[in-house]
């Protein structure tokens, strides 16, 4: 086991606990908070299972993030951690992720491998959940490649598996949902119709809410093929809430794009432009891609037929840059696959020996590169607070300054009466102070935007990609969220409170980053002036 510091920062286990009430898979916001805990600052304080808990949601955020090497590189430290620690069960999430990765990625060789490796651990150790969940990751696998028969196979399998398993009724589901999916594909439509009505009610019965939306989309998707499109519609209708409810955007995404087609068949024109719309603002994430692609192509077919010429040009910018984002994401598959497969293929010619002389040698190169990134990391950061330093913060600016032109707002925080603090209850209290203020201004935070510590009790900033109105409203949540309750210190409750000044300019301003801050400053003392615990706005002009 790991030897811990004997004390840590409270903020440490704030992220924790928020990492644990948030999303448990592909969240940008859990990558985030993760990447804050396996910094050099905060790492050493972990336990193993907090390590490898961080490292899983770090390597499944990439994901959506589109940071797939990054991804990768986490999953291999989490299968080195599990592998010195001899828990080979622990291997079972970073070869899924891996999977997952190179899936999406459509390697689909190596996402075959990863997911067969981890099913071998999972049948060795009697792991039977995680064999069925994994069975249906390569169902998956088998059903891209429109290897039809194999996908069928393993699914009935993993149904198979846990129907006698009341604990495992949720996965069962999950299961007849996907085998239901491809009776439908291969025109077996009496089968899928009997097979997602036993998946609805197994739903039913185990309460899994977080199948609602798929199982309705699949019935919906059966009775559309079968010719019953006003059912289809109306399931879709109710799989589009659930997904809203549950926010699984890529679900929600697939019902809208369904919907827009059946819709279109019953001359419900404004109807499907509606929900293709939605659609389209509903995410710009690189790893939905394919998605936003398909989406924008059905608003411009739409808008082509129909004829609305500039919601047509609106579809054509959409469908280009989808398209584009695609393009990157196919060179970075290519550029993964000859990373991680040239060695491979030409070891695997010359025997096990020499594929273990690369194995290492890759795990040896990753592991470098860690070590240069927690390196990096723990030299831009507060120790006290885990906020970017001055330096740090400073780079920040200047590479979004010098990047595409964009709206940007600038946040100058400080603590209302922080010398009182520290005079009254001691500086102890004082750091419990400054900790506590940027942990809770870190629950506002997107995984963008930039926190820095600029002097004593003074802190900034920096919203990428925000106007003044928005700038504002984060500043409100801002000041909500750190005076929501007390600070508790040894036994005494210490009222937190900051003032606020937001300076709103577009990003080549920040070129001229003192003037910038000069006016975020100013209107941070119009604050305190005003009464201190509000937040006063100021626009930099271009």
């Amino acid at each position: 086991m790991r030897k811990l510091k004997a004390t840590r920062p409270s903020w440490i286990d704030a992220e924790l606990d928020a990492l644990r009430a948030g999303p448990q898979v592909q969240s940008i916001d859990a990558l985030g908070r993760a990447e804050n805990l396996l910094d050099g600052v905060a790492a050493p304080h972990l336990s193993n299972d907090e390590l490898q808990y961080a490292l899983r949601l770090a390597a499944s955020g990439c994901q959506s993030a589109g940071r797939w090497l990054d991804g990768l590189q986490f999953a291999r430290r989490l299968l080195e951690l599990a592998q010195r620690d001899r828990n080979p069960a622990a291997k079972i999430p970073a070869l899924a992720i891996t999977s997952n990765i190179h899936s999406f990625l459509r390697n689909y060789h190596l996402a075959l491998r990863s997911a067969r490796e981890a099913l071998d651990i999972a049948e060795a150790m009697r792991l039977d959940e995680d064999r069925v969940k994994l069975m249906q990751a390569l169902g998956t696998l088998y059903s891209r490649l429109e290897m039809r028969d194999r996908a069928v196979a393993i699914y009935e399998r993993a149904a198979a598996l846990c129907a006698e398993r009341p604990e495992l009724a949720s996965v069962r589901a999950g299961a007849l949902n996907n085998l239901a999916g491809e009776y439908r594909a291969l025109g077996r439509i009496d089968e899928a119709s009997a097979t997602i009505a036993r998946a609805a009610q197994v739903a039913l019965e185990s309460k899994a809410t977080q199948l609602v939306a798929h199982v309705l989309h699949t019935r919906a998707e059966i009775r559309a093929a079968s010719g019953d499109v006003a059912e289809a519609l109306d399931d879709a209708a109710i799989a589009a809430v659930e997904a809203r409810k549950a926010r699984n955007v890529p679900v929600l995404l697939r019902v809208l794009l369904d919907s827009s087609r059946w819709l279109l068949q019953t001359g419900r024109v404004v109807e499907a432009r509606n929900a293709l719309l939605e659609a389209t603002a509903l995410t710009r994430e690189v790893s939905l891609a394919e998605l936003r692609e398909s989406i924008a192509l059905a608003r411009l077919q739409l808008e082509q037929a129909h004829g609305d010429p500039e919601q047509a040009v609106s579809a054509l910018a959409d469908f280009q840059a989808a398209r584009e984002d695609l393009r990157m994401v196919r060179l970075e598959s290519q550029r993964i696959a000859v990373q991680f497969v040239e060695e491979v293929a030409d070891v695997e010619a010359r025997g096990k020996r020499e594929a273990a002389a690369v194995s290492s040698l890759t795990l040896r190169l990753i592991e470098s590169q860690a070590e240069a990134q927690r390196i990096s990391r723990q030299a831009a950061r507060d120790p006290l607070t885990g906020a970017l330093n001055r330096n740090a913060f400073d780079n920040s600016v200047s590479l979004i300054a010098s990047g595409e032109a964009q709206p940007v707002a600038l946040l100058m925080l400080d603590i209302d009466n922080f010398r009182s603090v520290n005079s009254t209850y001691g500086h102890l209290a004082g750091d419990a102070v400054l900790e506590a203020m940027v942990s809770r201004v870190r629950r506002v935070l997107r995984t963008h935007d930039l926190l820095g510590r600029y002097g004593g009790d003074e802190f900034v900033l920096l919203c990428p990609n925000v106007g003044p109105r928005t700038g504002a409203a984060i500043a409100s949540r801002v000041l909500a969220q750190v005076s929501g309750e007390p600070v508790s210190h040894d036994g005494q409750l210490i009222g937190l409170t900051v003032s606020v000044g937001v300076a709103a300019a577009p990003s080549g301003k920040l070129a001229d980053f003192a003037y910038v801050l000069k006016r975020a400053d100013a209107a941070l003392r119009r604050a305190k002036i005003q009464g201190k615990n509000r937040a006063v706005t100021v626009r930099v002009n271009a």
